[in-house]
């Protein structure tokens, strides 16, 4: 594989096409994301990035940085996600490790702070803590 094997799944998340981003995926491949969800083989691996862009309305990603070394690939990124709900997050920034054999990536993991799932995001209706004083909702 001559191109960065992350940029090139990362332009299929881009676009939302989950076709693509499995394309280069081993059948074999084993998953790690940002909010420590695990898959492996291919239909789990389907299955998680199926969830995670069925969440989407949009997504961007830009490379900082990145090393090659052997079979391994690794990339700093900034991320960019409007969800569903058009809630925006940006420049969330993301570490992808991907290792890479016959077959197309055989592991990829995504590093972030610790994250919940993107959907799982507060809405201003459970309140909120100022000042050590709990405030109610409207």
């Amino acid at each position: 594989m001559d191109e960065s094997p992350i940029e090139a799944f990362l332009s299929a998340l881009d676009v939302l096409d989950l076709d693509a981003a499995m394309a280069l995926m081993a059948p074999e491949a084993r998953v790690l994301v940002a909010d420590g969800r695990r898959a492996e083989g291919a239909e789990a691996v389907r299955q998680l990035f199926g969830d995670f862009l069925g969440q989407l309305r949009a997504t961007t990603h830009r490379i900082t940085a990145r090393w090659h070394e052997a079979d391994a690939w690794i990339a700093e990124v900034d991320a960019g996600y409007e969800l569903r709900d058009w809630l925006q997050l940006n420049a969330l920034p993301r570490v992808f490790i991907a290792r890479v054999g016959a077959a197309g990536i055989t592991d990829l993991r995504v590093y972030g702070a610790h994250e919940r799932q993107l959907s799982e995001h507060r809405t201003g209706e459970e309140g909120m803590w100022i000042a050590a004083r709990w405030v109610p909702p409207l």
